[in-house]
């Protein structure tokens, strides 16, 4: 049986030296942590997303894109990363036209993007250097979003409330200081989240993580545990397998306050049937191939699934390395 072990948030370790190992003697690995200015990778990025309601899918979205990512600074105690982001070159969606069409400008806005991080020695990111360039690109792209759907609409009366009540929902959703964060960090977050850590074949390692809520309100706490699937010294790649399950009993207590912030105040301490509360769950599942001496990885592979009720969702997205034949 694995044995488990609880690491820091940061899940890295010193690294002693400048070349990773895979050490079979002692059944270790160990990622380097260290770049070079003008270390440079090409990510191949693949993004599926869905939702069911029963047994129907209601909507879904696919991007296929390109990402680069390079070291365009470094110092004793900190990297800055830029991730370039190609326009992607295909968007299709199952969605509405009204739908089809918001995707395709969000998908484009996002996916059209230089995103420049700061680390720390090890790859893990301290903050997004470029914030307020982002956020103002993306209010733009709200107002602009807004004015295409409302060109769709009959009368001046209909166009100025429906754009109003757009540009006003768009522009909080996509101004948001969590979204934009998270959004722009999704990638490279996957990307490093291993850089510079140390791992036993035989251990089984969890981690707390704050994950997005599945209802509304603050992030659901939810734990993540992760190994060593197989190990592959003769390329000096290995494998990282991670589940993470998402603390249900904080998704439902939100779930009950945001049914009774919408009762009457006398109604709002009674307590609420059970038969009210849907099935709430969500789940996380993660390979990554790395490879250990550049400490890059090869591939990535992602999924979330959520489940509120019969509403289902989920994403799927796959980053591969692009080596030049």
């Amino acid at each position: 049986m694995k044995t488990k072990a609880i690491l820091s948030s940061l899940l890295v370790c010193i690294v002693t030296t400048l070349s990773a190992q895979i050490n079979l003697n002692d059944s270790t690995v160990q990622v380097v942590a260290y770049w070079s200015k003008g270390d440079s990778y090409d990510y191949l990025y693949d993004y599926y997303k869905y939702n069911i309601q029963g047994k129907d899918t209601i909507s879904w979205e696919r991007t296929i894109s390109k990402i680069n990512i390079t070291v365009i600074d470094s110092t004793e105690n900190s990297y800055t990363l830029q991730a370039v982001y190609d326009t992607p070159n295909a968007i299709r969606s199952g969605s509405d036209s009204i739908s089809r069409e918001l995707t395709s400008r969000i998908s484009r806005t996002f996916g059209n993007d230089t995103v420049i991080v700061e680390t720390n020695e090890l790859g893990t990111i301290k903050r997004l250097v470029n914030f307020d360039k982002l956020r103002s690109r993306y209010l733009k792209a709200a107002e602009m979003t807004a004015e295409a759907l409302c060109a769709q609409q009959g009368s001046e009366a209909q166009k100025d409330s429906l754009f109003r009540f757009l540009k006003s929902t768009l522009s909080k959703q996509m101004g948001d200081t969590t979204v934009i964060v998270s959004t722009a960090l999704e990638e490279l977050s996957l990307l490093l989240y291993y850089h510079g850590c140390k791992m036993d074949f035989d251990e089984e390692y969890q981690i707390e993580e704050n994950f997005p809520s599945l209802v509304g309100g603050a992030p659901c706490k939810g734990m993540r545990t992760f190994w060593i699937e197989e190990v592959d010294p003769e390329n000096g790649s290995f494998r990282i397998a991670s589940d993470a399950i998402v603390n249900t009993d904080q998704a439902i207590r939100q779930f009950i306050e945001l049914i009774q912030s919408n009762l009457p105040e006398e109604d709002r301490r009674k307590p609420i049937d059970s038969s009210q509360i849907p099935i709430i769950m969500a789940q996380d599942q993660n390979d990554t191939y790395i490879h250990a001496d550049t400490g890059w990885p090869l591939v990535v592979y992602y999924t979330r699934t959520t489940q509120v009720g019969e509403n289902k969702s989920g994403q799927e997205i796959s980053l591969e390395i692009n080596i030049p034949e």
